[in-house]
């Protein structure tokens, strides 16, 4: 008798995960077409062709030149003042630049706008007005460029860290500014360029570009995150700067292709670049 009790439990319970697996599979693949179909709205738009992402080669020269140079004068004459300096440091700074720097960790960043992300996806549609809807997916085109500013700046940053493999401030070897070990994949030998700078020159020109009344106020943010690193000892100047330009910068080319694509940001009648007229009407962007 317990015996049949049993089983008719177990058969009660089978029943009742296998409703619940097929509910959930038929939830997760409706919820990956919503995903899929706002992939291909994201990446086959109509580009807008007047104007280029990349600038000319000519002026991507100069600029990689006076990027170039500038990386070679902080080493000669910054990077070994940084040096001379790095024990006259106390608690209270370190104390003060140690809360800052957290501020250019990218953790942070990406698990905000991923769980605005994720939250946006698995919403209902059905229960919101065209206009909510409207809403929702300019909040999903934020939390997806803030997200992917940070993540593919970082992972070039990543790239370089492990190709150049500079050593840092107090690894180096009698003052050896130049000291390289490629592909040593350790944290050691990650200096050029400082991950939290590019983390921090991402968010600050992304903010910069979407609210840009605000402008300078992230511009300081972003600096003082930078400046954070070489103070508590791990990066010298110039990987700072280099961490700055190469986050900044890539966000910048990163928005012109969002306005290539008529998503978030458009070109003026010169090619620069402005926030969807559209965002900015609707308060979400100060301007």
């Amino acid at each position: 008798m317990n015996f049949q009790r049993a089983a008719a439990w177990w058969a009660v319970i089978r029943a009742d995960v296998a409703q619940f697996s097929a509910l959930l599979f038929h939830a997760s693949g409706h919820w990956w077409g919503r995903v899929r179909a706002w992939f291909r709205f994201v990446h086959y738009r109509r580009p807008d062709t007047r104007f280029a992402v990349l600038p000319d080669m000519l002026r991507l020269s100069e600029a990689l030149a006076i990027f170039l140079s500038v990386i070679v004068a902080l080493v000669l004459f910054a990077d070994p003042l940084f040096l001379s300096m790095l024990k006259e440091r106390n608690e209270t700074t370190l104390a003060i630049f140690e809360a800052v720097t957290r501020l250019g960790e990218s953790a942070w960043i990406l698990y905000a706008a991923g769980g605005v992300l994720l939250v946006i996806s698995l919403y209902p549609e059905k229960a919101l007005s065209r206009s909510q809807r409207m809403k929702m997916h300019d909040w999903m085109l934020l939390a997806y460029f803030l997200f992917t500013s940070v993540a593919f700046s970082g992972l070039v940053a990543n790239l370089l860290k492990n190709l150049i493999g500079r050593a840092r401030p107090q690894l180096t070897p009698q003052g050896d500014l130049w000291f390289l070990r490629p592909f040593a994949d350790h944290y050691d030998y990650g200096s050029f360029p400082s991950g939290h700078a590019t983390t921090a020159g991402a968010l600050a020109m992304a903010l910069m570009l979407l609210a840009p009344r605000y402008r300078l106020f992230f511009a300081v943010l972003g600096m003082w995150i930078a400046i954070s690193r070489p103070v508590l000892g791990v990066h010298f100047p110039s990987d700072i700067v280099a961490g700055l330009t190469l986050g900044a910068g890539f966000t910048y080319v990163y928005a012109r292709s969002f306005a290539r694509k008529r998503l978030l940001f458009s070109f003026t009648a010169d090619g620069a670049l402005q926030v969807e007229p559209r965002l900015a009407s609707m308060g979400r962007v100060a301007t």
